[in-house]
């Protein structure tokens, strides 16, 4: 194996390659927590708590009910959802069908959305019940024949769920009338609430997910994620984080959509594959929320983007020491540079370490971060993760590696980038060239981390 500056930087212990890969799939990695501990919460959600039994059989329903539907493998299945537990089941649900999971960004504009459903040519839509009349509206000029609706009361304990009801459903545009044709997803899962898991082969090799991009044009393309991908992805991370992170009893936090990278591959993969409970937060923009939160479930592992961040070291409740932030190990910035008095304040409140991270969507997390336990060096992002390899080129030709200190763009080799954009070869073959992913970042990002 080749031997790379970064590996000094290495946490102690830290294995330099990940190798041999299992061949799996995260429905395998979900069924090994379901066979340990099928009791276990494998999500926590606004007080009510899901296992992974109840994930199973609600995952069956969906993939029963898309088949009853004509989904088939390979077909793609959208969904306008936010952080809750019907995303989390619905992914599987999917998955289980041999479908491939495509979540969309619920705000995006009318013409945002129609773009994206005709990209990934979906048929069939999941969404929150307020997306669904953008939906209809826009639906006579894509290919979608089938949209299921669901509603976020639907997973909140019984007493929220009255107020919410008599308070926020009908104002907020919760409360809807369905068109013939359509259907509400509660009803799909009582009516096929004892089915068994589909028939259907699912291998690593398989298409998984399709996340959307600015790509290289400047608008929406979908990546495609494989199935072996997401394992890989959530493995690196586990490993990274695993001296402060521990498999079933430290808890994530998920402020982060799944329809970004962020949150599906780097959150629920990571979760999945390490056996980790997540506490989903459907808005992160309601601090308030967002602290009874962290308040209530204790988290271990808080990501976010560095504004998230600031926000919650500026709320009054967290200045003024009402809210003990002590059960946070480990929080990882990303998206944006990370300033390192953002950094030095939250680690202050917390005890723990934040730690920051530069990945893309087109990478799926293939992903730089720094080392959890080692030494933090201001204005660098960190180390390539096991078997991730970067490399700084010149931007005329791409094909000159530069010296540390020339800025240059940024190139990735990792097993786990993307396959390429959906029915879109010319963009790929600009982005993927010789296995490396050419991320069109004219940054250097030091190599040198000592």
């Amino acid at each position: 194996m080749e031997e790379h500056l970064w590996f000094k930087s290495y946490d102690a212990g830290m294995p330099h390659t990940l190798e041999p890969y299992p061949q799996k799939t995260l429905l395998d990695c979900f069924y090994d927590s379901l066979r340990q501990r099928p009791d276990h919460p494998m999500v926590l959600f606004q007080g009510t708590r899901v296992s992974y039994a109840e994930i199973e059989r609600f995952s069956n329903a969906v993939a029963a009910g898309l088949i009853a539907h004509g989904v088939k493998k390979g077909d793609r299945v959208s969904m306008l959802l936010p952080n809750c537990p019907q995303v989390v089941f619905c992914h599987l649900g999917i998955w289980k069908t041999g479908a491939i999971a495509s979540p969309i960004n619920p705000l995006y504009t009318k013409s945002e959305l129609e773009r994206s459903l005709n990209e990934c040519g979906a048929e069939v839509v999941i969404c929150l019940t307020p997306f669904y009349k953008t939906i209809k509206e826009i639906q006579p000029r894509t290919r979608v024949r089938l949209v299921i609706t669901t509603n976020i009361k639907e997973f909140l304990p019984r007493p929220t769920r009255m107020l919410f009801t008599l308070l926020r459903e009908k104002q907020q545009g919760h409360r809807i009338k369905i068109k013939d044709g359509d259907l509400r997803l509660e009803d799909l899962i009582r009516r096929f609430k004892d089915a068994d898991r589909p028939d259907v082969s699912i291998r690593p090799d398989d298409q998984a997910l399709l996340l959307f991009s600015g790509g290289t044009t400047g608008t929406t393309e979908a990546a495609v994620g494989l199935h072996r991908g997401l394992v890989m992805a959530g493995m690196h991370l586990s490993t990274w984080f695993k001296p402060l992170l521990t498999p079933w009893d430290d808890i994530i936090l998920a402020p982060i959509p799944m329809f970004h990278v962020f949150g599906n591959v780097a959150l629920m993969a990571t979760s999945i594959v390490n056996h980790n409970t997540m506490s989903l937060v459907p808005n992160p923009r309601d601090l308030n929320d967002l602290v009874k939160t962290i308040q209530k479930v204790k988290p271990a592992f808080i990501p976010g983007v560095p504004t998230l961040f600031v926000a919650l070291l500026n709320h009054p409740a967290i200045k003024s020491g009402k809210v003990d932030f002590k059960c946070v190990k480990l929080c990882v910035a990303g998206g944006a540079p990370l300033l390192a008095e953002v950094k030095h304040r939250f680690e202050s409140l917390t005890g723990g370490r934040m730690v920051e991270g530069y990945a893309l969507t087109e990478s799926m997390l293939a992903a730089v971060i720094t080392p959890v336990m080692g030494k933090y060096k201001e204005g660098a992002v960190g180390c390539p993760l096991p078997d991730v390899i970067i490399r700084i080129v010149d931007t005329e030709t791409g094909t000159k590696v530069l010296e540390t200190g020339q800025p240059g763009e940024i190139i990735i080799k990792a097993p786990q980038i993307m396959q390429g954009y959906w029915q879109r070869p010319k963009e790929t073959a600009d982005m993927i060239r010789d296995g490396w992913l050419y991320t069109g970042d004219n940054r250097c990002y030091c190599c040198r981390h000592t």
